[in-house]
């Protein structure tokens, strides 16, 4: 069992370490001051298959040629598909009940790679996608689009090697054709064109809310930080994703909520605080009106699914 005291971070900063010795030596060299690192799981410890809960300051794209499981993302088991990729963004929890070892090839970034802080270049459109993705369970290849994916993993990774003062550019490049052509086959299996005008402004609107919802609630407020009208927003998400912008909203208000109950020693009351409930006896009749349970009964059987001591 393990304790959730706080979910334990890995930074960037020390990834170098976690690289495994053979002959005395590393077998992969890293610059802790190169904001981007490709690196496989067989060349890493046992920690970039960790089974306890822990999250990262980074990002991390995970291409999987092998292995059998679970991997659980913000406490949601997802079965482990190969050959697939995964996404997880900064701060999202995750671990692995495995089967079978992993094998494949794994991406990781600051946010400062996408968006670089003193520069005009702004790839912020790529942390949207990637952000997007995240929210997949997992976006899976098949033999028509799996060459072009390895093709640009062997650029980036003669890139990687490279380390020359243009290099960063090469990689941003390649990792935002990398990123689109994600998009591209995961948007093949949606029952909508998740990439036609329309949902750029749905991306949009779903971004907002991940940045926003501890301080924006109602769908007229984004709306307006779109410059739509509110019917326009509520017709258009409804068509596109299933949900309406109040229960996207509301889910990011769960998700959340979960992240708290399961990781924190704070009482029901205090979480309701901190995410601006002015009414902490209303935020358990929210929780148990969008869930089903009761926040104490969520944070006692997510504890015991996942053996979190208390």
């Amino acid at each position: 069992m393990h304790t959730k005291k706080d979910i334990p971070f890995h930074h960037y900063s020390e990834t170098h370490k976690y690289v495994n010795i053979r002959d005395g030596h590393p077998v992969l060299s890293i610059d802790p001051n190169f904001p981007f690192v490709i690196t496989q799981f067989d060349l890493m410890s046992n920690r970039a298959q960790a089974e306890i809960p822990h999250r990262h300051d980074y990002f991390e794209l995970i291409y999987l040629e092998e292995g059998a499981g679970q991997h659980i993302i913000d406490y949601e088991p997802y079965e482990i598909k190969t050959p697939s990729f995964y996404f997880l963004s900064q701060g999202q929890i995750h671990f692995w009940k495995l089967e079978k070892g992993l094998e494949g090839k794994v991406l990781l970034f600051p946010r400062e790679f996408l968006i670089p802080p003193a520069t005009a270049f702004n790839h912020e459109g790529d942390l949207a996608i990637f952000n997007s993705l995240s929210k997949a369970p997992c976006v899976c290849l098949n033999d028509e689009n799996l060459p072009k994916i390895y093709a640009l993993f062997n650029e980036i990774n003669e890139e990687y090697l490279r380390k020359s003062e243009s290099s960063l550019s090469m990689l941003r490049a390649y990792v935002h054709i990398l990123l689109v052509s994600l998009l591209r086959i995961h948007a093949k299996d949606q029952p909508q064109d998740i990439l036609d005008t329309t949902n750029a402004m749905v991306r949009q609107f779903r971004q907002l809310v991940s940045e926003n919802y501890l301080t924006v609630r109602s769908v007229q407020e984004y709306a307006d930080l779109i410059g739509i009208s509110a019917t326009h927003l509520r017709d258009t998400v409804k068509k596109i994703t299933g949900y309406s912008p109040g229960q996207l909203i509301r889910q990011e208000i769960i998700f959340e909520s979960k992240r708290r109950l399961a990781n924190t020693e704070l009482t029901t009351a205090e979480i309701g605080y901190t995410l601006n409930f002015e009414d902490t006896s209303y935020f358990s009749r929210y929780f148990k009106r969008e869930t089903g349970q009761s926040p104490s009964n969520y944070r006692e059987e997510v504890r015991k699914k996942y053996q979190i001591a208390n």
